[in-house]
């Protein structure tokens, strides 16, 4: 069971998620997040001392909510062949459409602080892993992952992003490689 202090950091993090998503990564302070999560700043200053490190923990608890979505969506898919990577598209696809905005200033602070994502770094390294060894062409698991990379990119970055029929589509037909 988790203790009364990680309880409020959780509470924190998931407020600063929700907060992010409702405003904008632009509007993300300590004092507004504070506010959001119904705290004092002094309460989450205690657990982020600095805006630094909320969002160091911002990207942890997004990390850690795709890797347990993509453990959880390979060990509920009945079909061991492919499976790694039917999860990566699906836990992706939903990341997309849930966490879209969060994930646009995880990107921007990244590239200010590369130390920030080294750990998210060995965690896609490890689903990498996964789907290579995914009994699919190590070949074409790795371009579906790109092409996925892609749909990242496009979105976030807005560079020709996909309208919604057509990313399904894509995703539906990357998922079909797969069998």
């Amino acid at each position: 069971m988790a203790s009364k202090a990680e309880k409020k950091r959780q509470h924190i993090l998931k407020s600063g998620t929700e907060f992010i998503l409702e405003h904008d990564f632009n509007a993300l302070t300590l004092e507004a997040v504070a506010n959001y999560a119904g705290i004092s700043k002094g309460g989450l200053l205690y657990h982020f001392p600095n805006k630094d490190a909320l969002l160091k923990g911002l990207a942890d608890y997004v990390f850690e909510q795709y890797t347990n979505l993509f453990y959880e969506y390979a060990a509920n898919d009945p079909v061991d062949k492919g499976k790694w990577t039917r999860s990566l598209i699906q836990v992706s696809n939903w990341d997309l459409e849930n966490n879209a905005k969060l994930n646009i200033g995880i990107m921007a602070t990244s590239m200010l602080d590369p130390n920030m994502t080294k750990e998210m770094s060995e965690g896609y390294q490890h689903m990498q892993s996964k789907i290579e060894q995914d009994k699919l062409d190590p070949v074409d698991a790795s371009i579906i992952r790109l092409a996925i990379d892609g749909l990242y990119y496009s979105q976030l970055l807005n560079m020709a992003p996909l309208q919604k029929d057509l990313r399904e589509k894509v995703i539906t037909r990357l998922i079909d490689m797969t069998k």
